[in-house]
């Protein structure tokens, strides 16, 4: 017979959208084995257009339902979800992200104490610690800093949890955004008086982007989604500081101290992805505006 904790415990609908990942099924198996009470938990996949969707998955187990969305784009696959969603509470995550046993019931302790949108830690990991491209080493120290983005009213849909009654009075994501929906989410929620709380203990680990290509991608993506919603008036254009050319001379420091980084090479790496970022940003903003 189920405990009295665990007949209480919230419903979860954990949603993942996904085009052609190969980390798809690790993500769904970890899911499955939250230490969540089993029976209050669900996940909803919402193909966006993979050509060999996996629809086996809803094999694995009976809580894990395979949805599609035509419409391209991982905002209007999140929407999908949710119009399915029947939990009481809704987690968000990414089909390439390895959710630790503990990241529901991490966010849920969260939300039971009061915090209203929950944005868990997003743990980056190269795929050689010892020897990461530069763009890896970056990332590790960088990438999806929630405990520096958070206080700000900033979490990314790898790690967003949140009532569904909240996200409802926010209402759904702006499908047209192609990046920057979990921002332009995140923004609504906050003027509508729901706060972000970082919740350290609600993990995730991301694979750090692993090339030049794959960050150029990620900076065009990132500053074609700023550029949309300066048009539509959901933030002020801004402009482009001399900053933005300047050489990240503070990268050497941070290499030194950044705990993430594990020895010399590790440290030079990030020196190197610390430029290359910098210049493509601001490449990637002169292609965009």
């Amino acid at each position: 017979m189920p405990s009295a904790e665990a007949t209480s415990a919230p419903t979860v609908d954990v949603v993942v959208p996904v085009k052609d990942d190969p980390r798809l099924e690790a993500c769904v198996r970890a899911l499955l084995a939250q230490d969540h009470p089993a029976d209050r938990l669900r996940v909803l996949v919402v193909d966006n257009g993979s050509r060999h969707p996996r629809t086996d998955l809803a094999d694995l187990d009976p809580r894990v339902s395979v949805l599609s969305e035509p419409r391209p784009g991982s905002y209007a696959a999140r929407n999908a979800a949710v119009a399915r969603a029947t939990g009481d509470v809704l987690a968000f995550t990414d089909s390439d992200t390895l959710p630790e046993p503990s990241w529901v019931s991490g966010a849920v302790r969260a939300l039971g104490s009061g915090a209203r949108v929950v944005a868990g830690r997003v743990r980056v990991y190269p795929r050689d610690p010892r020897r990461p491209h530069p763009v890896e080493a970056f990332e590790v120290v960088n990438a999806f800093r929630q405990d520096r983005t958070a206080p700000r009213g900033l979490a990314v849909t790898a790690n967003l949890v949140v009532p569904r009654e909240v996200f409802d009075a926010v209402g759904p994501f702006d499908a047209d955004l192609p990046s920057g929906g979990d921002a332009e989410w995140c923004a609504r929620a906050v003027a509508a008086g729901f706060p972000l709380t970082y919740v350290a203990d609600a993990v995730v680990a991301h694979p750090a982007r692993a090339s030049y290509a794959e960050a150029w991608k990620k900076l065009c993506r990132v500053q074609h989604g700023r550029q949309l919603r300066v048009r539509n008036g959901e933030q002020p254009p801004g402009a482009l500081s001399a900053r933005a050319f300047a050489p990240p001379v503070g990268a050497f420091a941070r290499a030194v101290r950044a705990p993430e980084l594990d020895g010399a090479r590790s440290r030079l790496a990030y020196v190197v992805g610390a430029f290359y970022v910098r210049y493509g940003r601001a490449a990637a903003a002169v292609k965009y505006r």
